[in-house]
């Protein structure tokens, strides 16, 4: 057997000299526990829940993916916000809705009304198929006259179906999307047209101002002043590019209000 070298030997020890002695290489230590700290509660953002309201405008139809229009561009763009936790949109969009029949679904379907009270914002387009309606009865001898009547009474389901909402959910904000001129194509330059439209358009945007936590969105001047067809085949609906700058206005509303609580509109001046 080959003998331990000097060093060896003196480690055996120094080792078997400290399990003798533990107390001889012990040392007093004092213990620090540090509590763990935990994000602010605003480093994680607050969900938001849309419910969207309306006609074939809110439908999607147009839309050559079949996705839903607006609805789905907008949940995206919010989702891609830092600032905004996980979004979900409620899609009640029913083609050839007036505003009397929305009110009448606000008022009677329950799937609806629970989505609105427990939504944190709802998105209205409404308004675009009561101005069909008198152009449909009325075609075509049709004056500016006709539209005058069926905008009162577009002005008073606009203001019930607010209330309605409201009366649902006090905390809600409201998102409401103007008309447009379906008929820019090709009858731009008739004047009565234009001034219908900005007529609705205008009883909108003072409804919507008399509430608080609402936000106006102008969406005519996309149609009339774009130099690309926003339309789909059908010369009345959006295609993809039209819904694709809906979206954005409308994300602009949505923003309004949830930034700011909203009681200016986001509009677009009228040139």
């Amino acid at each position: 057997m080959k003998r331990l070298s000097a060093v060896s030997g003196i480690c055996v020890v120094m080792l078997l000299a400290a399990c003798s002695h533990p107390e001889s290489i012990q040392t007093d230590r004092e213990t620090v526990v540090f509590e763990k700290q935990f994000p602010d509660e605003n480093f994680y953002p607050d969900p938001l829940s849309l419910v969207s309201l309306g006609d074939s405008l809110t439908q999607g139809v147009g839309d050559s993916s079949g996705a839903g229009g607006y609805v789905p561009l907008l949940e995206q763009k919010l989702q891609e916000r830092s600032e905004i936790g996980e979004v979900s949109i409620d899609n009640f969009g029913k083609r050839g809705n007036r505003s009397d029949q929305l009110l009448k679904r606000v008022k009677g379907e329950q799937e609806i009304r629970s989505s609105i009270s427990e939504s944190d914002i709802a998105v209205i387009t409404i308004g675009g198929n009561d101005v069909m309606k008198v152009i449909r009865s009325t075609f075509p001898s049709m004056t500016y006259e006709d539209f005058e009547g069926a905008r009162l009474i577009y002005e008073e389901n606009l203001t019930q179906l607010f209330s309605e909402i409201r009366e649902l959910n006090p905390d809600i904000s409201i998102v409401l999307m103007g008309i447009y001129n379906p008929f820019y194509i090709f009858s731009a330059d008739i004047e009565e047209m234009r001034l219908i439209v900005e007529a609705w358009n205008q009883s909108a945007e003072t409804i919507a101002s008399d509430w608080e936590n609402t936000s106006y969105v102008e969406v005519a001047d996309l149609f009339r002043q774009n130099d690309n067809n926003l339309l789909h085949s059908d010369y009345f609906h959006p295609n993809d590019q039209g819904y694709s700058l809906i979206a954005e206005r409308i994300e602009a509303g949505v923003l309004n209000v949830y930034e700011n609580g909203a009681d200016e509109g986001v509009e677009t001046s009228e040139e």
